[in-house]
């Protein structure tokens, strides 16, 4: 592993601060909240993908996330731009994990440009309670070297969040 904060990273990350930067990761914050839509189906082949689409939950007047049991895409505060030998994932910060919370995250490929998103996991029942504040530490960025064979060519990210693309809207 590298850390995308030092000298010997060809990555980048806009938008953090030196709080965030811990010996072996970079701290991500939570930017905007979605409540996938279940409702509408999901479709994926060799062909082509049919997201289910998402709408933007908003914070209360304090700042505060109040939610349920169930999963929700989480966008980070910032973008990262991935070098073209460099790869990464985003893991959720232990205090979660502590409390029945987890991240889940694809691999961010070489040459990846934009947002950083994840699916936040809130385990529990219709009794389950949680509050997240916006600008919260919830996530760290790992990054490694990574042999390429070519750099990224997909579809998401490639420029800021497109809430249209995901039929939040």
């Amino acid at each position: 592993m590298i850390h995308i904060a030092s000298n010997n990273s060809n990555s980048s990350l806009s938008k953090y601060s030196q709080d965030q930067i811990q010996p072996n990761a970079i701290d991500l914050k939570v930017d905007r909240l979605y409540a996938i839509r279940y409702e509408n189906p999901f479709e994926i082949s060799e062909d082509g993908k049919t997201h289910r689409g998402s709408v933007e939950i908003e914070p209360d007047k304090d700042n505060w996330w109040n939610l349920g049991a169930g999963s929700y895409e989480i966008i980070m505060e910032g973008e990262v731009e991935m070098g073209p030998d460099e790869a990464g994932w985003v893991i959720p910060r232990s205090t979660l994990n502590r409390n029945g919370l987890y991240l889940t995250s694809g691999l961010y490929d070489s040459g990846y440009k934009g947002v950083m998103a994840s699916v936040l996991h809130i385990t529990g029942s219709k009794l389950t309670k949680t509050r997240i504040k916006k600008g919260t530490r919830v996530g760290q960025f790992l990054l490694f070297k990574a042999e390429s064979l070519s750099t990224y060519d997909g579809d998401y990210g490639t420029g800021k969040f497109d809430d249209k693309a995901y039929g939040s809207k």
